[in-house]
């Protein structure tokens, strides 16, 4: 089945879009509530309790859980003892801890995160108790709490879970994550205030069966902020079955008198259409035709597939609107080469893995120059963070001249399929050629107005060499929109300001590292005689 559109109102803008995500996000990599079943019934058969639902009916893990509270006592204490059985506390996994990659999220968390940033998201509802997305947010930059200083837009986010929490969401600049039915990390600081005060505050855990139909009282102006996001933007839903009635309303009520126009004012991303999609895409005047972008659990697109899709897509889009003319037919036949979504295209991991280092690597080397959109001030580098190490720098806005998009389009151009040979994962910033070893990396070729030579946003990419196999050779790779090579200067000072970062001596030896140019990379260099292998691990 292939997507019903190319979702312009998240890649394309001006709208914004609202993403409402359930288990089918989080899934493999933590069990959805069929995975929990045989924990509950531990705790209910220790109880001698039952409920009427079959196994297998989709409320059955709601009424069991129900029926556990109602033999217990429907307290926090109760309900927070009920998630340490289920192992919600102490299983890292729910948290982001342990389970990911190293860089803390996955390619579909990562992808959503960087949307926020781009200010292509206007919230995120999470039915999810995990906090995936939480940490993919704060991997790519968006602190917790309290604003941080970046000079963009979108630079910090909070987590709403009931009432009390929406103040938080005051600040210009904080990205809302709504979580109506609890998060783990407020259940742990209930499980804290037990063992140090012996209360357990008011608790929001949802997971009886009831709680599927309403929300009590002080969860009424969250479900209202809830409303307003979906009436103001089109929708898409990812691994959400809409089985809580509450929120299947809600969506209804807010899609009805908007009655959006945009194609796609409601997209379903999910492993099957549900009869409750049938009743939410009714209400936008769609149909499963219209709305559903299937993905598949284990072979592309997976949703992985599908969200770095989308994210090429965007980064194309962002590429073609700074290109010069020369360059568009190339990116649109790019642009045309996604019209699916796939797993096997490179542009997708170097989209995902390189452009996000490039981008990071000329703003913090201050070659590049922006206002920032909070004071009106010249952007410095040194207010480009380099850590964590997939911290984000938009792809829009900043500047009206972003050579360092422009860069990136005449490096796609030259080496268009030849990107296929490259692996971006093991040295973030950099590019592996596996067959001979050979690592290549780009620096920006032109001088700013302030040149600092600053290359400290390639500390993962040197953290990288420490552990990570062996290189035996070294090319730095002048990148820029001009033909002209970097004047002399600035590549002693560049190449000089590297080996300062390496990790190992041998990296200062006599011809361990070089440079190179772009036709360089894309023939392939021969190993010249009498090269040394130079062993980072």
């Amino acid at each position: 089945m292939t997507v019903p559109h190319h979702f312009p109102s998240l890649v394309e803008g001006p709208a914004q879009a609202v993403i409402i995500v359930g288990a089918g996000l989080s899934c493999p990599d933590l069990p959805i509530v069929n995975g929990l079943v045989g924990r509950l019934e531990e705790v209910a058969n220790s109880l001698g309790v039952t409920t009427i639902v079959a196994q297998g009916d989709d409320e059955y893990f709601y009424a069991l859980a129900e029926a556990v509270l109602n033999a217990q006592g429907d307290t926090g204490e109760n309900r927070l003892r009920l998630a340490e059985n289920l192992g919600l506390l102490d299983d890292r996994r729910w948290f982001g801890e342990i389970g990911m990659p190293l860089s803390g999220n996955t390619p579909r968390h990562r992808a959503i995160a960087r949307f926020a940033v781009e200010k292509r998201l206007r919230s995120i509802i999470s039915l999810n108790w995990d906090a995936l997305l939480e940490t993919a947010l704060e991997s790519i930059g968006l602190a917790n709490g309290p604003k941080v200083s970046r000079p963009w837009d979108v630079t910090a986010h909070a987590s709403v879970v009931d009432d009390t929490h929406l103040p938080a969401l005051s600040g210009a600049h904080v990205f809302p994550v709504i979580k109506p039915h609890g998060c783990v990390r407020d259940l742990e600081k209930a499980r804290r205030n037990l063992h140090l005060n012996g209360i357990v505050p008011n608790i929001i855990f949802k997971l009886a069966q009831s709680e599927l139909r309403g929300l009590p009282n002080g969860q009424r102006s969250v479900d209202k902020k809830v409303e307003i996001y979906v009436s103001e933007c089109p929708l898409i839903s990812v691994g959400w079955r809409a089985l809580e009635k509450y929120l299947r309303d809600t969506v209804i009520s807010a899609a009805n008198p908007a009655r959006r126009v945009e194609t796609d004012a409601i997209t379903v991303v999910d492993i099957a259409w549900d009869t409750n999609h049938d009743k939410i895409s009714a209400a936008y005047g769609k149909s499963k035709v219209d709305s559903f972008a299937e993905v598949k659990p284990n072979v592309p697109p997976t949703t992985d597939c599908m969200f770095q899709w989308l994210q090429a897509r965007y980064a194309l889009s962002r590429l073609m609107a700074v290109a010069p003319a020369t360059y568009q037919a190339a990116l649109q036949q790019q642009l045309q080469q996604l019209d699916q979504p796939g797993c096997d295209h490179y542009i997708l991991n170097w989209v995902d893995k390189w452009l996000p280092a490039w981008v990071r690597l000329c703003w913090r080397a201050g070659v590049m120059g922006g206002i920032d959109p909070q004071t009106n001030r010249r952007i410095e580098p040194w207010e480009i963070p380099v850590m964590p190490r997939d911290v984000h720098v938009p792809l829009g806005g900043l500047s009206l001249e972003r050579r360092d998009l422009q860069a990136a389009v005449k490096l796609l151009f030259i080496l268009n399929d030849d990107l296929n040979r490259f692996n971006f994962d093991m040295f973030p910033g950099g590019f592996w050629d596996g067959r001979n070893r050979y690592l290549y990396i780009p620096l920006p070729g032109w001088r700013g107005t302030t040149q600092s030579s600053s290359l400290v946003a390639l500390q993962p990419l040197i953290e990288a060499m420490q552990g990570l196999g062996f290189v035996k050779k070294i090319y730095l790779v002048w990148l820029d929109v001009e033909d002209t090579p970097p004047d002399e200067t600035l590549r002693i000072q560049l190449k000089a300001q590297l080996l300062r970062l390496m990790p190992l001596i041998n990296f200062a030896e006599k011809d361990a590292v070089e440079w190179a140019n772009l036709q360089d990379m894309k023939g392939g260099l021969k190993c010249k005689h009498g090269l040394s292998v130079v062993k980072t691990g």
